[in-house]
Parts: structure tokens; C-alpha cells; sequence
């Protein structure tokens, strides 16, 4: 028995430099005593010692708020030592319809390895983003401007550290602990941060397990992910004024199947660039949805070499 496999007809690629407006804290796991060190530190590269974004972190977070978003249902993932509590589909056409486990990627079996047959591949994959060389701050004029990290005074190598105290209620004691952070205006990001794989129609059986309807409505759907999370926060401690983000310089472009074989001929395309989220988001269909999809008839997907800038 076979079944009919997804034809990859190309990628979105996002890029994106992501600004912390405040400072953002993404934890490491301490590994003992440090004479000296902070109680709480941040995630850093281990070659060059700088901190960086993961892409796990920056993935897992647009999931979330997707899921809020949408209302989906949650199932218990992990039961110790903590609750783990996560949304997935459990029946086929609960997972046609939804925006979340086909971007974001759903496991092949649930409880007691009850199989799920009708996954098909993640959509979406999201980078980590490294730390750039510049920070971005703003002068008493409200000037914008660019400095470089050996020109800031920081407490650690790259980042600042924010003590913060822990009241007893009843008796006042108090107990102070460091919080290592990245400082305001610190920029993270690169090329290719997100890439969005784009599947032609597929159907099996007379089912429709690749709807090109769906996969646009999925795709808008990070954009708004990205544009829920610079009104969020991303990393810890986001209620008491950590990790407010802003996404800047973004680029979409897309990659046909044919650049990756011969991309002199069949170059990538520019679809949209801008420094903020929203033109994206209300001229999707003009921008992207009818430059990588039909927007007539089955809603068939175009081949690569139809596809126009």
C-alpha cells in the first residue's frame, strides 16, 4: 500500500532583525557555583560568547500565541515533573482545518502510541537568531542611532545585570537576586529566520490533504503570530516589563524548487520588504497570496517557473 507524497514546489523565506525594546532574558540552566557570577543567567553561544535567540524559543512562542488566538483545544503532554499543556489534533479533518499543527509541526504519535497517519510535513522553520554587532538607541532628541558593542558599558559581556528583590510580605526580609538580561536596543536576527515550505494540492482517496486555500490562510497566520509576539514578550519575566521585541527590516522572498538546483536561472523573487509588520499583514493577498498562489478556479498552486515578481 502507498500513498501519494507532497510535491515541494518552493520556500517563503523570511528575513528579520528582531530589536529588544526592553531588556530580554532567554535563560541557561545554571551549572553550579559560579564565585562571582549571577544567579540567573542567559543562553550564550558557547564558541564566540555571545547571547542569542533560539530559534526553539522564538518557534515555541508564535505556536503559543497562534493557539491562543485561535482557541485550540489543549491535550497534556508532559504530566512530570511539571504540567505540560499543548494543543494538537487528534482526528484528520480537525487537522485540515487548523492553522497551527501543520506550520508548526505535530508529533506522529499521541498517548499510549496511538498513531496518527494523516500528518504531513512542517511547514514552518525558524533559525536562531545570533546577536548582530551593532546597538540600536535612542538619544534625548528621540534620534535613532546605531553604536557599536565595544562603545556601551555593560556589566557582562554583552548584556546587564538587574537585581531584583523578592519581598516577604509579613516580615519585609528581603531576598535580592541577579538577573542577567540583554540590554535595550540590543539587535538579533539574519538571513532566512523563518522559512515557509510551499506544497502543491495533494489528494489521496478523495481526500484533500494539502488544501493551497489552507496553506495561504496558514502563512498569513505567522505573519500575525510575529505581529501578536512585538505585543507580547518573548523570554522570561515578559509581566514585569522584560522582553518586548519589535521585528525590523523584513524581507520575504521566495525560493522556487528550481533555485536550488540551477539559481542563475531560476533566481529568487523579492515579494515584499518593509521595517514593520503591518503592510504585510493588510495586503497579504497582494503582496504574497497571489504571487505564490492562484487566486482563481481550485485554488491550484503555480508552477515555479509562473510564479512573477
Amino acid at each position: 500500500m502507498s500513498k501519494p507524497a507532497p510535491k515541494l514546489l518552493g520556500k517563503i523565506v523570511i528575513s528579520a532583525t528582531i530589536k529588544a525594546v526592553t531588556g530580554l532574558r532567554i535563560g541557561a540552566a545554571t551549572s553550579g557555583l559560579d564565585i562571582g557570577g549571577v544567579d540567573q543567567p542567559v543562553l550564550r553561544d558557547p564558541v564566540t560568547d555571545k547571547p542569542y535567540i533560539p530559534g526553539s524559543s522564538l518557534k515555541g512562542k508564535l505556536r503559543s500565541l497562534l493557539t491562543k488566538a485561535y482557541g485550540r483545544p489543549l491535550q497534556q503532554l508532559v504530566r512530570t515533573p511539571v504540567e505540560v499543556w499543548i494543543h494538537w489534533c487528534e482526528e484528520e479533518q480537525e487537522y485540515q482545518r487548523c492553522v497551527v499543527c501543520p506550520t508548526f509541526g505535530q508529533f506522529p504519535s499521541g498517548p499510549g502510541q496511538k498513531r496518527y497517519g494523516f500528518i504531513t510535513p512542517t511547514r514552518l522553520i525558524v533559525r536562531d537568531a545570533k546577536l548582530l554587532d551593532e546597538v540600536e538607541v535612542t538619544d534625548e532628541q528621540g534620534n535613532v542611532k546605531r553604536l557599536k558593542w565595544q562603545d556601551v558599558e555593560t556589566d557582562l559581556p554583552y548584556t546587564e545585570v538587574k537585581v531584583e528583590v523578592a519581598l516577604d510580605i509579613i516580615t519585609a526580609a528581603s531576598n535580592p537576586r541577579q538577573m542577567e538580561r540583554v540590554p535595550a536596543g540590543a539587535l538579533f536576527g539574519g538571513d532566512d529566520l523563518l522559512l515557509f515550505s510551499v506544497f502543491s494540492k495533494l489528494e489521496h482517496d478523495g481526500k484533500v490533504l494539502i488544501d493551497p486555500k489552507q496553506e495561504r490562510e496558514r502563512l498569513r497566520a505567522v505573519f500575525l503570530a510575529m505581529r501578536l509576539l512585538e505585543d507580547d514578550y518573548l523570554g522570561a519575566s515578559g509581566t514585569r516589563g522584560y522582553g518586548k521585541i519589535k521585528f525590523q527590516n523584513i524581507a520575504v522572498k521566495w525560493r522556487p524548487i528550481g533555485f536550488y538546483c540551477d539559481p542563475q536561472k531560476n533566481p529568487e523573487k523579492e515579494l515584499w520588504s518593509g521595517d514593520n509588520l503591518d503592510g504585510i499583514l493588510t495586503q497579504f493577498d497582494e503582496i504574497i497570496g497571489d504571487k505564490v498562489w492562484k487566486s482563481q478556479g481550485d485554488e491550484t498552486l503555480a508552477e515555479p517557473n509562473q510564479v512573477q515578481a
